[in-house]
């Protein structure tokens, strides 16, 4: 299954509502973009994968089994279109808030392997502009995601 089929089966919301951070649908999003932040700098760290792995089971619940299954069809959620799909889809279901959860998230893989590539910054810096987060929201997320890390 690649990403478009996973996409229209499990994320694509049954409803025009904002999505429910309990949901399936926000979990299998989260999942997709935090791993196509962990291919941002062409240098999948082990260290990333492991903080998605603790993400996904700490905050969303998945199962391991499932997260193995994540991993494999986020291979190509990187792409550009897969890309620009999933980051439309948040703007349009996800709450301000979830938004910046996903950003805090998202600097929280960045800095798993105790360093940010430029590519990986530019890459959420996009996510961010796509899903009509600004700066300020930015330095917030990536300041909250500093402090778990202390």
């Amino acid at each position: 299954m690649d990403f478009e089929q996973f996409f229209n089966i499990y994320i694509k919301p049954r409803s025009s509502g904002q999505l429910n951070r309990d949901g399936i649908e926000f979990r299998y999003t989260a999942a997709s973009i935090l791993i196509a932040c962990s291919k941002a700098d062409l240098d999948e760290h082990p260290e990333e994968l492991k903080m998605i792995r603790q993400i996904l089971a700490d905050t969303f619940g998945v199962p391991d089994g499932v997260s193995d299954r994540l991993l494999e069809v986020g291979e190509t959620a990187s792409d550009d279109e897969y890309l620009k799909q999933i980051t439309t889809f948040v703007n349009n279901q996800f709450s301000h808030e979830d938004k910046q959860f996903l950003l805090e998230k998202l600097w929280m893989v960045a800095l798993a392997d105790n360093k940010i590539d430029k590519l990986e910054e530019d890459f959420i810096r996009q996510v961010a502009e796509k899903i009509n987060l600004g700066s300020m929201d930015i330095i917030s997320a990536r300041s909250a995601a500093e402090n778990q890390f202390r």
